[in-house]
């Protein structure tokens, strides 16, 4: 019998939940909709007639993974009582944890790495883009506030958070994680004229 759920909103985020448990667990192409729905425990019909395809349903849940960081790091960009370093040292913080919890989550899901790898890359880059544009803001007050010294924040905040995004993505502990974090963060802060 399917769940009845009156909540539109609420509907969607556990159609959103129980489609990236079967793409983790089936990737993309093994997926389907029928897959989904049984996971979710509704009939096909329910699946589309929130989102109308299986690529609409990925393309939401890579819009959607990620979004709990996003008021993480909209507050970090808007602490100007806290120093710039301060907060960029922070934003790293935040990728160690992103980090952390993706781990758990391939853990889990470990059966078929080649494709969970691409799914979590993809899901993963959309949440660098946007800690991409956190660090730009605040590579940009601290050049205004003269904290920094730099060019073109943009290009420094793409650098850096690709380069995060590129050890990520390898099998890395958490220990050479949080070194090799700190080495792009003072990389990132010496190109700026600040030494940490």
């Amino acid at each position: 019998m399917p769940k009845r759920i009156n909540d539109t909103q609420l509907r969607r985020q556990q159609i959103l939940k129980s489609a990236k448990k079967v793409f983790l667990e089936k990737g993309f192409q093994g997926a389907t909709i029928d897959d989904i729905a049984r996971e979710e425990g509704v009939v096909r019909g329910t699946i589309l007639y929130h989102y109308k395809s299986k690529e609409h349903l990925m393309e939401a849940v890579l819009e959607e993974d990620g979004r709990e960081w996003e008021p993480l790091l909209a507050a970090l960009v808007t602490e100007h009582e806290i120093p710039v370093a301060e907060r960029i040292e922070r934003i790293f913080t935040l990728c160690e944890e992103y980090f952390d919890d993706e781990k758990m989550e391939m853990e889990q899901y470990a059966q078929k790495p080649e494709e969970l790898r691409f799914l979590l890359d993809q899901m993963r880059l959309k949440n660098f883009y946007r800690q991409a544009e956190g660090l730009a803001a605040l590579l940009e007050e601290g050049s205004e506030s003269g904290e920094l010294s730099l060019e073109n924040p943009q290009i420094q905040a793409v650098s850096a958070m690709f380069a995060v995004f590129g050890i990520t993505g390898t099998d890395i502990t958490r220990e050479e994680l949080k070194v090799q974090l700190q080495v792009i963060k003072n990389r990132l802060l010496a190109s700026c004229g600040n030494n940490l």
